[in-house]
């Protein structure tokens, strides 16, 4: 009995041997499909968007730089609420400021900051938004960026491109786009619920 054990231990061995390669074959499969989807995935991303992958690093790094050169001025505090957003150089400024002073001073910071090609204020005076204001801000975006996302505005166009900002339900759009393009965008998103003003920040192709 002994000795019948022995070459079926052998064979169960390399039946397990044979399970691992097939596993270790398969999981490195997937993660090769994966990683191509990823990849796929990240270069759809970057086609639908028409700035270059270095103009999307230096609006990053600009947006940045704003905020802090904004918020490291002792004249802003916890009563400010000022939003930057940064599109091709492009930069916005929405929100809420303590005094017209500070609206001010706001721009001056952010034209101040190498790469800064244009500021768009359009911070308000007054309290700064509360939660719920927030939220309703939040909701708002959601609701353009999905109307721009499943409707085909322009033929042959990626509504993708364009950037979405909400401050007390006015909307302000960013982005590269024809003069035709712009107008039929603001046209869509005026007519979204919930939206009172529509304020275009394009960088015009034409």
């Amino acid at each position: 009995m002994q000795a019948m054990k022995k070459p079926q231990t052998a064979h169960h061995n390399k039946q397990l041997q044979q399970r691992s390669r097939v596993a270790a074959t398969v999981l490195r499969s997937g993660v090769i499909a994966t990683l191509w989807i990823l990849t796929l995935t990240l270069c759809a991303c970057m086609s639908a968007d028409r700035r270059s992958a270095g103009t999307v690093v230096d609006d990053q790094s600009l947006e940045y730089a704003v905020i802090n050169n904004i918020y490291s001025d002792p004249a802003f505090g916890e009563a400010d609420h000022i939003k930057v957003e940064v599109q091709e150089g492009t930069v916005l400024l929405a929100g809420q400021t303590v005094s017209e002073a500070n609206r001010k001073l706001a721009t001056r910071r952010a034209e101040a900051v190498p790469m800064t090609k244009r500021v768009v204020n359009v911070v308000e005076v007054g309290e700064r938004a509360d939660f719920g204001d927030k939220l309703e801000n939040s909701w708002l975006t959601t609701k353009v960026n999905t109307r721009l996302a499943t409707e085909n505005i322009v033929p042959g166009w990626d509504a993708t491109r364009i950037k979405v900002v909400s401050s007390m339900n006015t909307v302000y759009l960013m982005g590269m786009v024809t003069r035709e393009q712009g107008n039929e965008l603001a046209e869509v998103v005026r007519n979204i619920r919930g939206v009172k003003k529509v304020v275009k920040v394009f960088d015009y192709l034409d």
